[in-house]
């Protein structure tokens, strides 16, 4: 080989060592970024698996306004549904059988209704003012969220 290869080739080394580090360095980033929050699913589903009559756990919510709230929807083996509350900081936590309020699904209906027109809608449940509350989020036609 000539000098200009090895030369080369050790330009490539370099360069490619230096984009699997910073490749290294933003994965470790995203990790630690998103370990809490995974975390706090975690606690949420195992606390409701163990402490409620929930069994399956069909979908995870999280809202985050005067309280920090995780949430579930999820089933009982006498196929019940209910939603479950978290509030991690107080460690509070409220069960609802879902027939007794109302679902995603008829939140999302009712808004459909009252603003037509909205896409990418998306609904939390959480805890805000001493109560549990739907929050129905949407992107308008300037693209900014409502």
């Amino acid at each position: 080989m000539n000098k200009y290869v090895k030369k080369g080739l050790e330009i490539t080394g370099i360069v490619v060592g230096v984009i699997a580090v910073i490749y290294l360095c933003l994965c470790f980033v995203f990790y630690f970024a998103t370990k809490r929050a995974s975390d706090q699913v975690k606690q949420t589903n195992e606390i409701a698996l163990e402490k409620t009559p929930i069994t399956t756990i069909t979908k995870n919510y999280h809202l985050s306004r005067s309280v920090e709230s995780n949430s579930l929807a999820g089933t009982s083996k006498k196929g019940k549904k209910y939603y479950f509350i978290y509030l991690p900081k107080s460690k509070k936590a409220y069960l609802y059988q879902a027939n007794k309020g109302k679902s995603e699904e008829q939140i999302l209906k009712i808004f459909n209704e009252a603003h037509p027109g909205h896409d990418n809608l998306k609904c939390q449940l959480g805890w805000y003012k001493g109560m549990p509350v739907w929050e129905v989020t949407y992107n308008k036609k300037n693209g900014n969220y409502g």
